[in-house]
């Protein structure tokens, strides 16, 4: 657990070279823990002692709570709790060089490595503190401009990626719970970024926002890390967020990039809710192709067929229309390969016409109350605004949800099924939002509907419940039934929990509860009477899994 501390001595006021300070600083550290000063150590978890010894020192290394331990604590302790305890520094680095890889269990590796990662933040953070003196000295010279040209001539890198390093200095400058979350290990500079670039806030806000994002940093990804900040930009100044927007807007384009290989990148920056509805548009399609008899192409490939297809006119949709591949090629059916592709297929109505956009909002902010940050699925937070005008679309479809009034955890019906009723799939969709492994963001709705304890036909009684539902993808879902992963589910807290093969426990908390939900989505297209539960913003990355068959499955 992390625990907050906050340092009011004198000491904790840096010096500045202008004679100024730096203001108080609060620092997230992790739990007492035993030095390295003892050679008498074990392994992980359920595995034989490893035979590499920790180093002998009168100070040992520090353990990420700033103090070592007694050498009868010490005794009790294996590498790998010392290793997930210590504070990243030089001692760290030494002590992990000293370890031989191939004498450590598994657990203890997965320890290494990310202690090895902590090592890592700790050199970034000192690579943008000199960076930093470096931008402070060229202040208001002719030659401040040209620092990133200089870092990007000494170290091998483009413009672009000299002025994240800039950034990041700049920030960690400005910011000191982002510099410190940096020198603990807390995040790298990816993260850093993230938490100082994203948005618009003035930096009192954006510390503020760094603080309540602190004890979730760690676990939390880059597209997380940047919803939620996105999600305070809204909250802080909501007017502005709108005014944004709108000029962004203005700055919308389409274009061609070509790259190696007879390929080339075509790219639209769009305002949210045209591109979440143009890609939903595309997958709807995209996942009929997919399903077709003999069709051997990834949904992928699916996708990026329909998309040229619809470009060109080579793919037409209509009620009772056929679907034909658009490739590239001209082919309708064969390929190159003699793999028969793109089958013709029956679309669903007006629904594969327009896919299915999604978007939360409270009541509150639909009435003109407030302007709280709306979420667009697949997208994140929203202003507003553009939440009304999607829940003022004409063939808007509005469902209701429903939550346990105290703890807001989702209540729903059961069924002695194997296959959960279209009632209970949408809302336990609703409820998860995305994939339930830590961190990955496969939408819900592409994912298996999973049983957390298998379905056991021989039990009497109801199985297929939202409380032993979950949403994995494809990966994941792999991952739990042959990949040596174990999954738990709390129904009072909605905190699911994954075992890996090593013995590492990862948490992830149920999305925080949100205002009832505002489908739009086309007239005629059948209403799935959901229920879900408020949930917290995340990012929209797919996280890099594609289900590659039909999603309605469960296991």
């Amino acid at each position: 657990m992390l625990g907050r501390l906050v340092e009011l001595s004198d000491a904790a006021l840096r010096s500045r070279p202008d004679g100024g300070t730096r203001a108080v600083e609060t620092r997230w550290v992790r739990r007492a823990v035993p030095s390295f000063t003892d050679s008498a150590v074990m392994a992980g978890p359920s595995s034989p002692p490893a035979s590499a010894v920790l180093p002998t020192g009168s100070a040992g290394s520090p353990a990420r709570d700033g103090r070592g331990a007694s050498p009868q604590e010490d005794r009790g302790a294996s590498i790998a709790a010392r290793l997930d305890a210590a504070l990243p520094g030089a001692e760290l680095a030494e002590w992990l060089a000293s370890l031989e890889p191939a004498d450590l269990d598994d657990h203890t590796l997965v320890e290494a490595l990310a202690a090895w990662e902590r090592v890592a933040s700790w050199a970034q953070a000192g690579s943008a503190r000199v960076l930093a003196e470096l931008l402070e000295r060229t202040a208001g010279s002719s030659g401040h401009e040209f620092v990133a040209d200089g870092v990007a001539a000494r170290l091998g890198l483009t413009r672009s990626a000299a002025a994240q390093h800039v950034t990041v200095a700049h920030g960690t400058a400005r910011l000191p719970e982002v510099a410190d979350a940096l020198a603990d290990g807390l995040v790298d500079r990816r993260k850093a970024e993230a938490l100082i670039a994203t948005g618009r806030l003035p930096d009192e806000q954006r510390r503020q926002a760094v603080r309540e994002l602190l004890p979730d940093v760690e676990h939390l990804t880059v597209p997380q890390i940047r919803a939620r900040m996105r999600r305070a930009e809204i909250a802080v100044d909501p007017g502005g967020a709108e005014e944004r927007h709108r000029v962004a807007r203005t700055e919308r384009y389409v274009r061609l990039e070509p790259v190696d290989d007879a390929m080339a990148y075509l790219t639209a920056y769009l305002p949210a809710d045209d591109a979440v509805r143009a890609f939903a548009a595309v997958d709807e399609l995209a996942l009929a192709v997919r399903r077709g008899p003999g069709e051997a192409r990834l949904l992928a490939e699916c996708r990026a067929d329909v998309l040229t297809g619809l470009l060109s006119g080579r793919l037409r949709a209509g009620d009772g229309a056929d679907f034909v591949d658009g490739g590239g090629s001209g082919r309708d059916v064969a390929g190159d390969d003699g793999v028969r592709h793109g089958a013709p297929v029956q679309p669903s109505g007006a629904a594969s016409r327009r896919g299915e956009v999604r978007v939360s909002i409270a009541a509150s902010t639909l009435l003109g109350s407030d302007d709280l940050p709306a979420i667009l699925r697949g997208y994140g937070p929203v202003p507003a605004g553009m939440a009304r005008a999607l829940a003022g679309d004409p063939d808007a479809v509005w469902q209701r949800i429903f939550t346990d009034p105290g703890t807001g955890v989702l209540t729903d019906t059961s069924s002695r099924s194997y296959r959960p009723g279209a009632r209970l799939r949408a809302a336990v969709v609703a409820r998860d939002v995305t994939c339930t492994f830590p961190g990955c963001r496969v939408p819900a709705s592409g994912c298996d509907l999973d049983h957390v304890e298998p379905f056991d036909p021989a039990v009497d009684g109801p199985q297929t419940h939202g409380d032993n539902l979950h949403a994995l993808c494809r990966t994941h879902h792999r991952a739990k039934t042959g990949g040596g992963w174990r999954v738990s589910r709390d129904p009072a807290t909605g905190v699911t929990r994954w075992t890996a093969p090593t013995g590492h426990q990862h948490d992830r908390p149920p999305e925080a509860h949100g205002p009832p939900e505002v489908l739009a989505r086309p007239a005629g297209a059948e209403e799935r009477g959901a229920t879900g539960q408020r949930r917290r913003p995340r990012g929209g990355s797919a996280g890099g899994h594609s289900p590659s068959s039909d999603p309605s499955s469960t296991a």
